[in-house]
């Protein structure tokens, strides 16, 4: 049982991970339960958004017309200045001096601006230019001071949009004024135009003849150094009789790689030479000549004559005495050859040795030819850089002189055209209304910020809201609770009575005094009922579903994270619910601290659990029957016990549990809250799995992360929640007469 416990999962997986289409379906109702979280939540709060909304824009609307009356009157004028040419033959004067200058790309900038807009700003708000305007100003208006009329002043360059909506720098600036009198605007401007239009006639065409000189200057200086970089260059390619310093390393580095090929080639030979040296000196001390003569045809002959007479002389010397003078020439026959013979293996020798001898020496000689390279590369480096350093010194210099070059004919056609000066595009004007008078530009709209503050204060009331529901730690809805708890939700049970917050319960739970004060109509009884019932038929439904043919769920836990959210009704009507579907069911009440299972049911409470497992009463004994099905049993809890935790972990506990499995198809258990208590914990690890109870508006959110954890620690299977007391639930389409209404397999009775 407790193997396939966190194995069971309502949701299909594909080698451990959720499938394409059941992600996508997943990630859209996340989607869908933020926005219903949302709705529901700013249906919640209202009041309060309406409240926050309402004030601040009453609020705002006082301030907006207060300043709206206070601030004071300002009139506002303006001028545009084209202050660089745009005509045809200026571009291509300016095209043709710039012809040499391109970017990195290889275009060259004909439309690049030649003034520094920033710096001119400046120089058109600085003292030399404004001073006179202010003394001739002082004339008429006494209170004026370079201060007051810079702080009034605006000067920017005009942008504009183009045709895919960026923003693009024009070469017009413009130039505005405001103040409290509208006559000292118009004279302010008229005199700025004035002063601005002669400075472009006079000090520009100063500015551009010093630039000229001072080009004039640096171009022998730039040239000189060119020259000096130049010539050093040539001479280092001189003295190192290199072309460029990459091209002789190259050749280098393929040089020594051949001469190293070489030098291993010249290894591979001496020791083959060696090898063959050392075999034919061995050989040679073995007496082995024929392998050390074997390859010289006319000394093999010579072996065969040897071997002639070393046979004669075996024969003749079995015939003749020693002294024979036959056998004696055969002798010396002998020793004759066989000197002959050594005398040829020693020269074979020295052949050897002389192979030996010329091959190191042409190692000798690639090693002395490498060296000389690797000494060239190391000298080639430092030549490199020195070379390197000269070319971007070179490169550097040459831009340089370019630049120059380019700038002083650029400045030379601006002397020769008489620099155009800077033309008026647009007069000295007031802001006026369309009836032709001087406008307010102080004025606030009070129409359009009416709306923004509305607006505003919409959204601060939205966000307050917000706020305020995310600081309760509650849940609310069904999606919310299984959104937070990522649990699939079981089902859910209906609020019989919008002003009791508990659930609904039938009327047959209720007690005698309760049904005898008419709390309940008839009517609302039979309404409640068909909902009530048919929300736990559902919920039994979903657990069945939950698990797989072959490993059914035989027992379950209800408990819930605190105490009051209606675990031990919903455990008795789902237990009433299994045992109305054919079920053999057993409910035990397992909470032996605060026991309602008997009270519910209408059950006497004298002999329970807590007897079965403390005073070994038969459990036959304790059970009891339902009076509102046959099939279900219920065992009570008993009498309050001081310690449960020690009774719920007993070993008898554990043979009573299995018993009961052997039993029944379905033991429903009924505990006390998970948080802060161990005897949900510890009975749903040897049970199929637990089933969490939530009521919306009253459980917390971190009662129900609390409980999670202490489940997962325990290694409890959670099958899922049931959310207790559903606003606004629907009547089933069946339940139109609950007297006549039967089911297909069953009668389904008014009084369960």
């Amino acid at each position: 049982m407790d193997s396939n416990q966190n194995s069971r999962s309502l949701r299909p997986e594909t080698n451990g991970k959720p499938s394409a289409p059941l992600s996508q379906s997943l990630e859209h109702d996340e989607e869908k339960w933020d926005l219903g979280w949302l709705a529901a939540a700013l249906r919640r709060r209202a009041g309060l958004i309406l409240a926050v909304t309402t004030g601040t824009t009453i609020v705002a609307s006082g301030l907006l017309f207060w300043m709206a009356g206070s601030l004071p009157r300002k009139y506002s004028g303006g001028f545009q200045l084209l202050v660089e040419p745009v005509t045809i033959q200026e571009q291509q004067a300016r095209s043709s001096a710039t012809a040499q200058s391109s970017d990195s790309a290889g275009q060259i900038k004909i439309e690049d601006s030649q003034l520094d807009y920033e710096t001119q700003i400046r120089v058109l708000k600085g003292p030399k230019l404004i001073e006179p305007i202010v003394k001739l100003a002082q004339t008429r208006y006494p209170d004026l001071t370079y201060d007051s009329l810079i702080a009034n002043l605006e000067i920017a360059r005009v942008n504009t949009l183009t045709l895919d909506k960026k923003e693009r720098s024009t070469k017009l600036i413009e130039v505005s004024y405001q103040d409290d009198d509208p006559q000292k605007v118009e004279f302010i401007l008229q005199q700025l135009s004035k002063v601005y239009l002669a400075y472009s006639l006079k000090e520009r065409q100063s500015s551009i003849r010093q630039g000229v000189k001072f080009i004039d200057t640096q171009l022998p200086k730039l040239r000189r150094r060119v020259d000096g970089l130049q010539r050093q260059i040539q001479a280092l390619r001189q003295q190192y009789t290199i072309v460029t310093p990459e091209l002789q390393g190259e050749q280098l580095t393929t040089r020594a790689g051949n001469l190293g090929q070489q030098k291993a080639d010249s290894q591979t030979q001496i020791a083959e030479a060696q090898a063959k040296y050392n075999a034919l000196q061995q050989q040679l001390k073995s007496s082995n000549l024929q392998s050390v003569l074997g390859e010289a045809p006319y000394y093999q002959s010579l072996l065969t004559q040897y071997q002639q007479i070393e046979g004669q002389l075996a024969t003749e010397s079995a015939r003749l005495q020693a002294d024979n003078p036959a056998l004696q020439a055969l002798i010396e026959k002998r020793k004759n050859l066989q000197n002959l013979l050594l005398a040829e293996a020693d020269r074979v020798l020295s052949k050897a040795s002389g192979s030996i001898a010329v091959a190191e020496a042409r190692d000798r000689a690639i090693a002395q030819s490498r060296d000389g390279v690797n000494q060239s590369i190391q000298q080639l480096t430092g030549v490199s850089r020195q070379y390197a350093d000269l070319q971007r010194e070179l490169t550097l210099a040459t831009e340089s002189l370019n630049k120059f070059s380019n700038r002083r004919e650029a400045l030379q056609i601006d002397v020769a055209q008489q620099e155009v000066p800077w033309e008026l595009i647009a007069p000295p004007k007031l802001v006026q209304t369309a009836a032709g008078v001087p406008q307010n530009v102080a004025a606030i709209s009070k129409v359009r910020f009416l709306a923004v503050i509305v607006v505003l204060s919409l959204l601060l009331g939205v966000g307050v809201g917000l706020l305020a529901e995310l600081s309760q730690d509650v849940l609310q809805t069904k999606d919310e609770a299984k959104r937070f708890a990522k649990l699939p939700l079981l089902g859910t049970i209906p609020l019989q009575n919008a002003k009791d917050a508990s659930i609904a319960i039938p009327p047959r739970l209720l007690s005698k005094k309760t049904r005898d004060a008419g709390e309940l109509s008839r009517a609302n009884s039979t309404y409640s009922l068909s909902v009530f019932n048919e929300a736990f038929r559902s919920i039994y439904k979903n657990v069945r579903l939950s698990t797989s043919v072959n490993n059914p769920i035989r027992s379950l836990v209800v408990s819930s994270a605190e105490t009051g959210e209606g675990k031990t009704t919903i455990a008795v009507n789902l237990a009433l619910a299994a045992a109305a579907m054919g079920q053999r069911v057993l409910l035990v009440d397992a909470d032996l601290r605060y026991p309602q299972v008997h009270e519910q049911i209408g059950l006497p409470n004298r002999i329970g659990l807590g007897e079965i497992i403390s005073s070994n009463v038969n459990a036959k004994v304790a059970l009891q029957q339902s009076s509102q099905r046959d099939n279900l049993m219920v065992l009570t809890a008993g009498q309050i016990i001081v310690d449960p935790t020690e009774i719920l972990t007993s070993d008898k506990m554990r043979l009573l549990m299995e018993q009961f499995q052997m039993v029944f198809d379905l033991i429903i258990y009924d505990t006390p809250p998970v948080v802060g208590l161990a005897d949900a914990s510890l009975i749903a690890a040897q049970t199929d799995g637990l089933v969490l109870v939530v009521r919306l508006g009253k459980t917390k959110r971190s009662a129900v992360t609390q409980a999670l954890e202490e489940l997962s620690l325990s290694s409890g299977n959670v099958l899922g929640l049931v959310a207790n007391g559903m606003k606004n639930a629907s009547v089933p389409y069946a339940y139109h007469d609950r007297s006549k209404v039967r089911s297909r397999n069953e009668v389904i009775s008014p009084e369960y």
